[in-house]
């Protein structure tokens, strides 16, 4: 096994959340672990999901932890897949691989030779449904090597390139946004084993209140503050970091204006917004207080702040016209189609698809 193929498993515990079955939501029972199983790459989890044999349509939920994948193999009768919860790929042989979220639909046609399994970084799970049983036999092939494996999942238009500080940054907006303690707990620990500063942390979470409200930060701040006294308590010291700046109280919407063109692309001097004439209030406070004293502070650069947004807009729900906005700044700031995917990747495997969905078709419009 070369250093790069090592270097990448190596890096997988890092960008996996560290969950296990029991914390991976999905929509039907995980079953019974297949340990020891010979056809596959890691652990797989198996669950007959159809009862009646006079219906004579053998369904299964099969359930991939990170990485783990089934040996190339064909189907004499085919097989449709359905992938319900996580992150996966399919591959045929020859044939590029292709990336899966919840809702694709994969036909494969009888004694084609393929194989399919999880993301490096994500659970994933798909119903299995066996085409005609009558005479419909496996016949499994050798393994998906790490090599192939690799090379199958590096595309640069499905690779999570959103590095660990910034899956960091996903998870712990996201988990902020909707007041999930526990897994706020985890994402703060993620962050700061990715290197992220104390004040670094404390900035984020003081921008949920600009997006989630008061209830939201303040609590947040509150599960930052025990974990590191928790972490003190371990002789644990984590740096301090650079601390935020003040903004000049002269021209501050002005401050603003600018901060906003930088970020959107847009001009100072372009149409006004429909709100600036209905809600002239609203449009002040987004200018003086949201894009000058919150952005003006420093600490975080502006796209690690968008990031942290589109995530907490995603976490909320409900608000796509906004997620839009922030997701054309993310591209103007040169975040990726890939990463913003990536980041969706991370919120739906920590709180489920029905948050990502309406996000995803935006990204991928």
């Amino acid at each position: 096994m070369n250093r790069l193929i090592i270097s990448f498993l190596a890096f997988l515990p890092l960008i996996c959340m560290a969950m296990n079955i029991d914390d991976f939501k999905q929509p039907y029972p995980a079953g019974t672990a297949m340990d020891g199983n010979p056809n596959f790459i890691g652990t797989a989890w198996l669950y007959p999901l159809s009862h009646e044999k006079e219906l004579n349509v053998p369904m299964f939920n099969v359930t991939f932890e990170p990485g783990c994948r089934n040996n190339w193999h064909r189907h004499s009768g085919g097989q449709i897949l359905i992938a319900t919860a996580g992150v996966g790929y399919y591959q045929e042989k020859g044939k590029p691989a292709r990336r899966l979220f919840p809702g694709d639909i994969v036909e494969i046609a009888p004694g084609v030779e393929h194989w399919h399994g999880a993301a490096p970084d994500s659970w994933f799970a798909h119903l299995a449904i066996e085409c005609n049983p009558e005479n419909n036999e496996v016949t499994w092939l050798g393994p998906v090597t790490d090599a192939e494996y690799l090379e199958a999942t590096k595309n640069p238009e499905n690779v999570t390139e959103l590095t660990p500080r910034q899956q960091a940054i996903v998870a712990i907006a996201s988990y902020a946004a909707i007041g999930d303690t526990d897994g706020l707990t985890k994402a703060l620990e993620q962050g700061l084993t990715a290197g992220m500063t104390v004040n670094e942390i404390k900035e984020l979470l003081i921008q949920v209140y600009a997006y989630c409200g008061f209830p939201r930060s303040l609590t947040a701040l509150g599960v930052f503050k025990n974990l590191l006294s928790e972490r003190m308590a371990k002789d644990i010291t984590d740096p301090e970091g650079d601390s935020a700046t003040v903004v000049s109280d002269i021209d501050k919407y002005g401050q603003g204006a600018e901060t906003l063109s930088k970020l959107s692309g847009i001009p100072v001097d372009a149409p006004a917004p429909w709100y600036e004439d209905f809600a002239p209030g609203i449009n002040t406070f987004l200018k003086e207080h949201l894009f000058a004293d919150i952005f003006g502070r420093g600490v975080l650069p502006y796209t690690d702040r968008e990031l942290a947004t589109v995530s907490m807009l995603t976490a909320l729900g409900g608000v796509e016209p906004m997620a839009t906005g922030h997701i054309g700044i993310c591209r103007h700031l040169g975040v990726t189609t890939p990463q913003l995917n990536s980041l969706l990747d991370i919120i739906e495997y920590n709180i489920g698809p029905s948050k990502t969905e309406p996000i995803r078709k935006i990204v991928n419009r």
